[in-house]
C-alpha cells in the first residue's frame, strides 16, 4: 500500500469513521440471528482470508517473513484489536442501547490521546486539545439531546462497561500498532493481527456455541451483514493503520467522533428517529473540533518532535521497541 499524503490520510479517516458508523445499526440486524461470539469469529475468518489474499498479491517487501519480535506484536494486536475490541464491541451492542454505546464511543479519541501520550510521548497542542473537547461536546449533545445528566453511571448497563472495555482494547491496538508500523508495512501488520485474532476467536466460538442462543444460519440478512463488516471492515483497518502512520494516533482518533453521528443518522433512516436541533448543533461542533485538531501539528513530548508532519512533509516515526 502506498504511503498516504496528509490530505489523503484525513480523507481516509473520514471515510473510515463514516463506515464504522454504519456498523452498530447493521450489527443489530445480524445479532438477531447470530450470537456475538459466532458473528465475530465468522467475520474474522472471512476478513483474514481476504487480507491474506491481498497480501499475497502485494510487493515482496510486504510479504517478507516476520521476525519473532514482529510475530509477538501480531499476537498482541490480534488479541487487542480482533479478539477483544471487535468481539466485545458486538457484545456491547448486543447488551446495551444504541444511545449509550454512542455516548461511550465519544471517549475513544481521549483514550487514544492518553495512550499515545503515555506510550509514544505524543502530545497535542492546546488548539488541538480544544478540538478534542469540542468534538466530544458535540457528540454528547447529539446522543443526549442536551441532557448531559444521562451520563450518570447509575444508568449504565452491562453493555456500557463492555463498550468501555472494547474501547480500551482499541486504544491498545492503535497505540501499540503505531510502533509496529514503523518497521513493517501497515498491510502486513493488519493481516498478521487478523490471523492471530482469528486463531483465538475460532476455538472460543466452538467452545461457547452450546451456551449461546441457537443461530439461524439460513438468515440472508445475517450473512450480508457479516460479509459487509468483514470485507469493508478489513479494508478500513488497512487504511486506519496507513493513516495512523501518517498523522499519528491522536490526530487519527479525533475522526472517530464522526462515527456515532453517522450511526444516529442511519438510525433515523432505518428506524424513523427524528433529527432535531441538538443533532444539528452536535454535528456543527464535531466538524469544528475536527477542523481545530487537524489544523496544528502533533508533537512528541521530548524535544517537540512531530508525530505527524505538515502537508507534504514526512513524519519521523518512533523507534520500534
Amino acid at each position: 500500500m502506498p504511503r498516504l499524503s496528509q490530505t489523503r490520510a484525513y480523507l481516509a479517516l473520514l471515510l473510515i469513521a463514516a463506515l464504522w458508523g454504519t456498523f452498530p445499526a447493521t450489527s443489530k440486524l445480524a445479532l438477531d440471528d447470530l450470537p456475538p461470539t459466532l458473528l465475530t469469529a465468522a467475520r474474522a475468518i472471512v476478513a483474514s482470508t481476504f487480507l491474506v489474499a491481498l497480501l499475497a498479491r502485494s510487493s515482496a517487501d510486504a510479504v517478507r517473513a516476520p521476525t519473532p519480535e514482529t510475530l509477538r506484536a501480531f499476537v498482541v494486536l490480534g488479541v487487542a484489536g480482533v479478539g477483544l475490541s471487535m468481539h466485545i464491541a458486538y457484545w456491547g451492542i448486543y447488551t446495551t442501547t444504541a444511545a449509550n454505546a454512542a455516548i461511550l464511543q465519544a471517549a475513544s479519541p481521549v483514550m487514544i490521546a492518553l495512550g499515545a501520550r503515555l506510550y509514544l510521548g505524543e502530545r497535542l497542542r492546546r488548539l488541538q486539545q480544544a478540538g478534542v473537547a469540542l468534538s466530544m461536546l458535540g457528540v454528547l449533545l447529539v446522543v443526549t439531546e442536551g441532557q448531559l445528566a444521562e451520563l450518570a453511571p447509575s444508568e449504565w448497563r452491562l453493555g456500557d462497561f463492555l463498550t468501555l472495555l472494547g474501547l480500551t482494547a482499541w486504544t491498545v491496538y492503535t497505540v501499540y500498532g503505531k510502533r509496529l508500523i514503523a518497521t513493517v508495512p501497515p498491510s502486513l501488520a493488519t493481516t498478521g493481527a487478523y490471523v492471530c485474532g482469528t486463531l483465538v476467536l475460532v476455538p472460543l466460538a466452538i467452545v461457547t456455541l452450546p451456551f449461546m442462543p441457537r443461530p439461524r444460519l439460513a438468515s440472508p440478512v445475517a450473512w450480508v451483514v457479516l460479509v459487509y463488516h468483514a470485507i469493508l471492515g478489513a479494508i478500513a483497518h488497512l487504511w486506519w493503520y496507513a493513516a495512523v502512520e501518517r498523522v499519528g494516533p491522536s490526530r487519527a482518533a479525533i475522526f472517530l467522533n464522526v462515527t456515532p453521528l453517522v450511526g444516529m443518522a442511519l438510525a433515523a433512516v432505518l428506524l424513523g428517529e427524528p433529527i432535531g436541533p441538538w443533532q444539528v448543533a452536535g454535528v456543527t461542533l464535531v466538524l469544528g473540533g475536527v477542523a481545530l485538531t487537524t489544523g496544528g501539528a502533533t508533537r512528541r513530548s521530548s524535544g517537540g518532535t512531530r508525530a505527524g508532519g505538515e502537508l507534504g512533509g514526512s513524519p519521523r516515526p518512533p523507534q520500534s521497541s
